[in-house]
């Protein structure tokens, strides 16, 4: 069983970090977003082809901004929440099947991941990171690496994402993938498939 990160194990707000730049770049925190987010900035840190401190410096040359390092830096990680019930679900499940996290994200990100949410973490056996394996969703290469890693015939792999066209891409490559909606929804679907029973 294989889980994305963001919006499925923790929640993650991209525009929190959007607003706090937004004051400093005089851009509104949707132009943040878009100059970041729907650029090739996001994709290229994310794929580990630029390292942290060439995103800084991009970011910053690109707004203008007089920001330390350290500064950017906390304003960056500071985009993931808890989400309700899902490190329990994780715990649980871990019980039963063997776990993998496939996520697109980069090292500030997946860090501060490790800083917050340890015991969320060590359920997992492996993590299959873009920026480790040079490919972010919805690529077909970062599918392959968990196929690999998890050592199973694809169909036999569940895979949760939130993003609708993530799961289609997985599916394209074989695995079987559900759209993540809400953890109540997902317990319905392992409750409906025969994964997870009321004794569980």
């Amino acid at each position: 069983m294989a889980f994305d990160l963001g919006n499925v194990l923790v929640r993650v707000d991209h525009l929190r970090f959007c607003r706090g730049l937004a004051p400093l770049a005089g851009l509104s925190p949707r132009e943040i977003y878009a100059q970041v987010f729907e650029s090739t900035l996001e994709p290229g840190y994310d794929t580990g082809k630029i390292s942290s401190e060439d995103f800084y410096r991009l970011v910053k040359e690109r707004f203008g901004l007089d920001l330390a390092y350290p500064d950017f830096a906390a304003l960056w990680r500071d985009m993931f929440d808890p989400l309700d019930e899902m490190e329990e679900a994780v715990a649980r499940l871990a019980t039963r099947y063997p776990l993998f996290m496939l996520s697109n994200t980069n090292p500030l990100h997946f860090e501060y991941i490790e800083e917050r949410f340890p015991t969320l973490l060590r359920h997992f056996q492996a993590f299959i990171l873009s920026y480790r394996v040079g490919s972010r969703k919805p690529e077909a290469a970062i599918y392959q690496a968990l196929i690999r890693l998890a050592g199973r015939e694809p169909r036999d792999i569940l895979y949760l994402d939130d993003k609708l066209l993530f799961v289609e891409a997985a599916r394209a490559q074989g695995l079987e993938a559900w759209h993540f909606t809400s953890p109540r929804d997902f317990f319905r679907d392992l409750r409906r498939h025969g994964l997870w029973s009321s004794g569980q």
